[in-house]
C-alpha cells in the first residue's frame, strides 16, 4: 500500500512540477522579448543562461542525488526555484535577471536525477515499465498544455501572472513531493543489488560503462534539435501558413501521449529486456521519419499540410517508446547510480540543445528545409552506423547492452 501510495504521490507531483516548470520557462522568454525588449543575440543569452548552469552542475547534482536523501534535495530545489521565479516577477534589471535565469536552471537541473532516484526507491522493478510510460504521458501532456496554458494567460493578463500561475504548481509539487516517505532500501527484486539507493549509502562503484549510453542519448538529442527549434522557418520558407506549426506540435504530442498509454496497457506482458538497442530502434525510426519528412518538403505534394501532421504524429509515438525505454534501460542497469547518471546524461542533451541548433541554421541557410531534415537523418543513421561498427569490432566501453544472465 506504501509503495502504491509514493508511486502515485510522485507521479502526481512530477507533474505539476512539469507544469510548473514549462509555464515559467516560456514565461520568462516572454518577459525577456516584451518587458527587456532584447534583441536576437540578448535573447540567446537568456536561453544560454536557462541552460548552462544547470548543465555544468548536473553531474554533480547527480551524484549528490546518489548519496543523501532525494526527496529532500528535491524539496530545497523546487523551494528554491520558486524563490527565484518571484524574484525575476520583482525584477527590473537585466543582468540581474539574467542571473536569476541562471539561478533557476540550477534549482531545475535537480528534479529529473532526484525523481529518478526516489522511482527506483519507490518502484518495483516490475512496476517500472507501467510507471514510466505514464511518467512519460505526464510530462508530455505538460508540454503540449503547459503553452497553451501559459500563452492563454499570457494574452489576457500579463507575463507576471503566468509566472505567477507557475508558482502555484510548484507549491503544489513541493507539498505532494513532501508526503512521500522513502524506505531505507529500494523496492522489489533491485533490493539486492542496488543497495546504494538508501539515502545514505554512497553509489557503487560497480556500474557498466555509460559510454553506450551517452552515444544513444547525444546522438538522439543532436538529431532532433538541429531541426526542432527551426521548425517554425523551415514552414515560413517552405510556403505554409503560419497556423501549421500548432498544428505540428498537437499532432506530435498527441502521438507522443497515446503511444504512452497504449504502452503502460501491454507493460505487464511486453517487459522491456534493458538492450541498448530498445533505443536505439525508436530513434532510428524518429530520425527516418524525419527523412520522410524531408521528402515531403522537396516533393511538395498537393496535400502536403496534411501528410506532415500524420508524420510528425508517427514520430511522437516512437518517441515516447524512446523516453520509456531510456528510464527503464537506466532503472535496470545503473540503478545504484542513477543520480549519477541522469546528470551525466542531462548535461550531455543540454550541449546538443545548445549545439545542434547553430548548426542546423547554418545547413537551413545554405542549402535549404528539406536538407536540413536529410543532414538531421543522415546524420542519426552515421552515428548509431558508426556505434554498432566499434561495438561488432570489440570496443570494450561499448560492449554493455543487456542485464547479464
Amino acid at each position: 500500500m506504501t509503495q502504491t501510495r509514493n508511486e502515485r504521490l510522485l507521479l502526481a507531483g512530477d507533474g505539476l512540477s512539469a507544469f510548473g516548470s514549462w509555464i515559467d520557462f516560456l514565461a520568462i522568454l516572454t518577459l525577456a522579448a516584451y518587458q527587456f525588449h532584447v534583441t536576437s543575440y540578448e535573447m540567446a543569452v537568456v536561453s544560454a543562461a536557462g541552460l548552462l548552469p544547470g548543465m555544468l552542475l548536473s553531474p554533480w547534482i547527480g551524484r549528490l542525488c546518489d548519496t543523501r536523501n532525494p526527496r529532500n534535495i528535491l524539496l530545497l530545489s523546487i523551494a528554491g526555484r520558486v524563490l527565484a521565479t518571484a524574484a525575476i516577477l520583482l525584477c527590473h534589471d537585466y543582468a540581474v535577471f539574467l542571473a536569476l535565469v541562471g539561478l533557476r536552471s540550477v534549482f531545475a537541473s535537480v528534479a529529473p536525477p532526484a525523481i529518478n532516484v526516489m522511482a527506483v526507491q519507490c518502484v518495483a522493478s516490475d512496476r517500472r515499465p507501467r510507471f514510466y510510460s505514464v511518467l512519460n504521458v505526464l510530462n508530455n501532456s505538460a508540454k503540449v498544455l503547459a503553452p497553451a496554458i501559459g500563452t492563454v494567460s499570457s494574452s489576457l493578463a500579463s507575463e507576471s501572472f503566468a509566472l505567477a500561475m507557475s508558482l502555484v504548481f510548484s507549491l503544489g509539487a513541493l507539498v505532494v513531493f513532501a508526503c512521500i516517505r522513502l524506505a531505507a532500501k529500494p523496492a522489489g527484486a533491485d533490493a539486492g543489488k542496488a543497495s546504494s539507493t538508501s539515502p545514505d549509502t554512497p553509489a557503487t562503484p560497480h556500474t557498466p560503462p555509460l559510454a553506450p549510453l551517452i552515444w544513444v542519448a547525444a546522438t538522439c538529442a543532436f538529431f532532433i534539435f538541429m531541426v526542432n527549434n527551426l521548425v517554425p522557418l523551415v514552414l515560413q520558407q517552405s510556403g505554409f501558413d503560419k497556423a501549421l506549426l500548432g498544428v505540428l506540435v498537437s499532432c506530435s504530442g498527441a502521438g507522443n501521449i497515446l503511444s504512452g498509454l497504449w504502452l503502460a496497457q501491454r507493460a505487464a506482458s511486453h517487459v522491456p529486456r534493458g538492450d541498448i538497442g530498445e533505443l536505439v530502434l525508436p530513434a532510428t525510426l524518429q530520425a527516418l521519419g524525419f527523412g520522410a519528412t524531408g521528402y515531403l518538403l522537396w516533393l511538395k505534394p498537393l496535400h502536403a499540410d496534411l501528410f506532415l501532421p500524420l508524420l510528425f504524429f508517427v514520430i511522437g509515438t516512437f518517441s515516447a517508446r524512446y523516453a520509456i525505454a531510456m528510464n527503464v534501460h537506466i532503472a535496470a542497469h545503473f540503478a545504484g547510480a542513477i543520480g549519477r547518471v541522469w546528470g551525466v546524461l542531462g548535461a550531455w542533451q543540454n550541449a546538443m540543445i545548445l549545439v545542434a541548433p547553430m548548426i542546423g541554421a547554418a545547413v537551413l541557410d545554405a542549402l535549404g528545409a528539406g536538407w536540413l531534415f536529410a543532414f538531421s537523418t543522415g546524420s542519426a543513421l552515421a552515428s548509431f552506423t558508426l556505434f554498432y561498427a566499434l561495438r561488432a569490432g570489440g570496443m570494450p566501453r561499448l560492449q554493455v547492452s543487456a542485464l547479464p544472465g
